[in-house]
């Protein structure tokens, strides 16, 4: 397999593939048409793959019928589940034995402190043009 960044975005969802993994990531949905998705990915991808991780950190409520039916399909899967990592508070309702669940801080945003030395500094700290003597 390729392990150059292939992505595709439909309903949701977006996959990569990055150093022999698969990364599935939903936007903000889990519905049952986003679970059909990912267990079309599972099915497509998981003999080629090293680990699979499944973000669903922008997911707030995953719809329960989604659950169910994603529970239903990873107790019939052919791969293991150890494999499988989630990424994100909804990992722990959507998780089966032997998934892991990620929780990943969320990145604080560093506020920029202005030395005078930015390309276009638009924090009014123009620096002074500098004058080289011969």
């Amino acid at each position: 397999m390729n392990s150059s960044c292939t992505a595709v975005q439909t309903l949701d969802v977006s996959h990569r593939f990055s150093h022999e993994n698969l990364h599935i990531r939903f936007n903000t949905r889990f519905d049952p048409p986003q679970v059909g998705i990912l267990i079309n990915l599972l099915q497509r991808y998981h003999q080629s793959c090293k680990r699979i991780f499944i973000d669903v950190r922008q997911v707030e409520q995953p719809d329960p019928l989604a659950v169910t039916a994603l529970k239903t399909a990873f107790l019939h899967a052919a791969y293991e589940p150890q494999r499988i990592v989630f990424k994100g508070n909804s990992g722990f309702a959507l998780a089966v034995s032997g998934n892991r669940v990620l929780i990943v801080p969320e990145k604080k945003r560093e506020k920029h402190v202005c030395r005078g030395n930015c390309a276009n500094c638009r924090c009014g700290h123009k620096k002074s043009p500098q004058v080289k003597s011969a």
